[in-house]
């Protein structure tokens, strides 16, 4: 039997469609959110820093990784870009990490972006209070993160950490050091709703006490590796190490986690940012 060049066209587009869907069949749809109720995470003290933990916890097409900071830790020294006001300086967390000896290092305040003639610059979209000093301005409509009992006299059992929904909460008068994100996402181990997307998310939280700091860094750029996680999934895995509140960052391509020095994530990244926040152990 011959079958006409037309034909043969059909078949070959007709089992190109039935190929395309069969493949993203295999992927995780938005609509089936992921459990994190029974999941559990291996932590592992952090070489030459006792005060920090790291772990990976992966499944089909996720990658997760995971800080546990304990903020009472002695030693402990928190690290933060911007250092000036009105700074467009922009970075890698690997940069990021040897300017300023961080062991842990990630992305922090989302930014803008300003076309200056022939280069795009980046300035930071909300709250930044580096030791002290304020170098972004806070944004009413979204959420920070705060440290206190950071004061260089101050006892390290006094150390604490604190989200806030609102960056003009008065509640972060007189914090040592803020970094401001997008929303908060865990309210008293309630997760908050949103619209269901993946991506890349760069995401913290805190545990009752609000001395025990997590991060988490969700790969998302490369969907056969990890398909990313909603703002959702990023609550419910944070409580499951046991957070009560918890926020987002900036996150997509923007997302970045860097453990001594090096980036952790599995593929190369490209977007260079305004702020960070890193921890260092000094004795």
């Amino acid at each position: 039997m011959t079958i006409s060049r037309r034909a043969a066209r059909y078949f070959l587009a007709l089992f190109f469609i039935v190929f395309l869907f069969a493949s993203q069949s295999s992927a995780l749809p938005n609509a089936l959110a992921r459990d994190f109720s029974s999941a559990k995470v291996e932590w592992k003290k952090l070489e030459g820093c006792p005060a920090i933990q790291i772990a990976e916890y992966a499944e089909r097409q996720l990658l997760i990784h995971c800080a546990k900071i304990d903020l009472t830790a002695p030693g402990l020294k928190i690290k933060m870009f911007p250092q000036k006001e009105k700074s467009v300086d922009v970075f890698y967390a690997e940069d990021f990490s040897k300017k300023t000896g961080a062991v842990l290092a990630f992305n922090t305040t989302p930014f803008y972006v300003h076309d200056s003639g022939s280069e795009k610059k980046r300035q930071t979209a909300g709250l930044c209070v580096n030791d002290g000093q304020l170098y972004s301005k806070a944004l009413a409509g979204y959420c920070a993160l705060g440290f206190f009992g950071f004061d260089k006299d101050a006892a390290a059992s006094e150390r604490r950490a604190k989200i806030f929904s609102s960056q003009k909460d008065k509640g972060l008068d007189g914090a040592n050091f803020a970094a401001g994100g997008f929303w908060q996402i865990l309210k008293n181990k309630k997760i908050v709703q949103f619209k269901e997307l993946r991506d890349s998310r760069t995401a913290a939280g805190l545990d009752e006490s609000g001395k025990t700091l997590y991060v988490i860094a969700v790969e998302g750029e490369i969907p056969a590796i990890s398909s990313g996680l909603t703002y959702m999934e990023c609550a419910n895995f944070l409580r499951s190490l046991g957070c009560e509140d918890a926020m987002q960052f900036d996150g997509g391509s923007s997302t970045q986690f860097c453990v001594n020095g090096k980036s952790v994530l599995t593929y190369k990244n490209y977007v260079k940012v305004p702020a960070f926040l890193g921890f260092a152990f000094e004795e």
